[in-house]
């Protein structure tokens, strides 16, 4: 059962992540044409900025945010950490977990209200284009709602690996 769930998660972050990939490289490629059109033709783009601030960053930040925790890509300060014992170890980690879902989850939960609201409202950023809001808002609770199940995923590994006192716990949970 775990493992169908770990699986899906992963196969779901490896598309979001995917997605902020384009996204950068879309964000590359705006900036160039526009440093081009702004200094060789003297026209930059009116809406480049806009783009990449409202969507384009957010995409690449909430959309890699799972991906990134569980391959322990996040900045960690683990030097006191690493003189535990296996035991206290896991007993951070569980601590951490536990703080990271109760964070997380209010981000998704306030963020898709939010989305649902600037939806239902028509919500859309003053400017040259009305760009509607609520795409560019639903990506936080999307990309909160997963690192939430990662963590809750490596929580229940970690538990189970202090429970069974087995150091690495289950590879496929603290992958």
């Amino acid at each position: 059962m775990l493992d169908k769930i770990l699986g899906a998660l992963a196969a779901l972050e490896k598309i979001a992540s995917t997605i902020a990939a384009i996204f950068m490289f879309a964000i590359m490629i705006i900036v160039f044409c526009d440093v081009i059109m702004r200094y060789a033709f003297n026209q930059p783009f009116s809406w480049a900025y806009d783009l990449i601030s409202i969507y384009l960053m957010a995409g690449v930040f909430f959309l890699v945010l799972s991906e990134a925790y569980a391959s322990n890509a996040h900045v960690s300060v683990d030097i006191l950490q690493q003189k535990f014992p296996d035991s206290v170890k896991r007993l951070t980690e569980i601590v951490t977990c536990i703080v990271g879902i109760i964070v997380f989850s209010l981000i998704a939960w306030l963020g898709w209200l939010r989305a649902i609201d600037a939806f239902k409202s028509g919500d859309v950023m003053a400017g040259a284009i009305p760009w509607p809001m609520w795409p560019s808002i639903a990506l936080v609770p999307f990309g909160a709602g997963l690192i939430t199940i990662r963590l809750a995923l490596h929580l229940i590994g970690h538990v189970l690996s202090l429970a069974t006192g087995r150091v690495a716990g289950s590879p496929a949970l603290l992958a």
